[in-house]
């Protein structure tokens, strides 16, 4: 497991890259990689990096509407190869942790079970937690948080990446909150 904080989906991409690409030896690390993104805003450049193909799936839950960047449609699924591998859950303001977890927990279900990642990255921007400066969804720690729990729970290889987050206390809790559940070897790291 690996815990990255990286701000734009170029960088997020390129780690992608590295995870999707051939090693030295010319074999590829895994040959499927799902990216799961919780940032308030869709995760567009990762997105569009693998839109047409089948090795990387992108599940993308954010706001849509007259938000930032404007893209994430429920109908944009990918093309080519990559037609229904792209996966956008688009949201509206205000949605808690129950409705999220819910929704999040129900998707992601479905997409462990059918796609049978190698691995998961998953990218955790704490733009979506209650409070945030640009962000519009009231999450609270906790309940982000669940998404990793969830995804972790299915003893697939998992890269964590930062995102998003505009209020600096709040990144700051949600991170080192996550990061405790996330380390394999704490004591804590398996208490609910």
């Amino acid at each position: 497991m690996l815990l990255v904080n990286l701000y734009f989906s170029l960088e997020n991409t390129s780690i992608i890259l590295r995870l999707y690409n051939s090693d030295g030896y010319n074999v590829h690390l895994f040959q499927r990689v799902l990216y799961v993104d919780i940032d308030v805003h869709h995760g567009d450049g990762v997105e569009e990096a693998f839109f047409t193909t089948n090795r990387v799936m992108t599940v993308s839950f954010h706001k849509y509407g007259d938000f930032f960047p404007g893209t994430g449609h429920i109908t944009d699924v990918g093309a080519a190869e990559g037609k229904h591998y792209a996966l956008n859950v688009p949201l509206s303001d205000g949605i808690d942790d129950a409705t999220f977890r819910d929704l999040f927990q129900c998707i992601m279900k479905k997409v462990m079970e059918v796609y049978q990642p190698d691995v998961v990255v998953l990218q955790c921007g704490a733009d979506s937690l209650a409070g945030d400066r640009l962000g519009c969804f009231n999450l609270s720690v906790k309940g982000h948080a669940d998404c990793l729990r969830f995804l972790r729970s299915y003893n697939v290889p998992m890269m964590v990446l930062g995102g998003g987050g505009y209020t600096i206390r709040n990144v700051a809790r949600c991170w080192c909150y996550e990061v405790f559940f996330f380390l394999p070897y704490s004591k804590y790291s398996q208490m609910q």
